[in-house]
């Protein structure tokens, strides 16, 4: 079994939770819109299946899928199986039990699946579900990040959701300096804010699926990020 080589990650994704958004017909507008690309993922997983199943008979959208663990996967486009680098969770952590019995269930499945090395940067949700400790330098992040493309990751993620912190422009750009290394930043991106990432160094934004869940108008919104980060000219 190997990764999928040629997969890649658009410049922007919006993460959808599926338990808020299952209705296919929301999927069907965002490819109207001129969408290619959906990361679907979320702490529940009840309608997982039946709304991943509502995508793919309904659309042409490429589903990638960011399962919350085992009982999440089922068949996608694509399936991420995330290392919190910084976890000390048993469950989630390399070769935790969580990412075991996960990548176990891809394999039984015999799923298309990416590697993504993933570094929690601040106080968020995901600090506190993964039990992640905070790196204490840039050059320790560094030093990760480079570890993490000698083994093998061709993705590394940054999840900046923390409203106290502030995106490092300088460790963008160093991290896009490791060669092979694919950089995805998740924050709660505007569609300015989002840009100025990408022109920094980030070569994939995401932002979480509360940011639609929001929204007056999700699919307004999902057209202003297509508009600033996705359409060519």
């Amino acid at each position: 079994m190997q990764q999928d080589p040629k997969f890649t990650f658009d410049r922007f994704l919006p993460l959808i939770d599926p338990d808020s958004f299952s209705d296919p017909a929301f999927y069907q507008e965002l490819e109207k819109i001129g969408y290619r690309q959906v990361l679907l993922g979320g702490t529940g997983s009840a309608g997982l299946i039946d709304t991943v199943r509502g995508i793919k008979a309904n659309t042409g959208l490429t589903v990638a899928l960011y399962p919350a663990g085992p009982d999440a996967v089922c068949p996608a486009d694509v399936v991420i199986m995330p290392d919190v680098m910084n976890s000390n969770s048993h469950f989630a952590r390399p070769f935790g039990s969580g990412s075991v019995a996960t990548a176990m269930n891809i394999f039984r499945q015999d799923l298309n699946f990416v590697s993504v090395a993933y570094i929690i940067m601040g106080n968020s949700t995901a600090r506190w579900y993964f039990d992640a400790f905070l790196l204490p330098s840039t050059k320790i992040l560094l030093g990760y990040a480079n570890y993490a493309r000698m083994v093998g990751y061709r993705f590394l993620a940054l999840d900046y959701e923390d409203p106290a912190l502030s995106i490092d422009r300088g460790l963008l750009q160093a991290l896009r300096r490791i060669d092979g290394l694919h950089l995805v930043i998740s924050d709660e991106f505007s569609p300015e804010s989002a840009a100025d990432a990408l022109d920094h160094g980030a070569h994939t934004v995401i932002t979480p699926s509360d940011i639609f869940e929001d929204a007056a108008d999700p699919l307004a919104l999902a057209a202003e990020y297509y508009e600033r980060l996705l359409k060519t000219p």
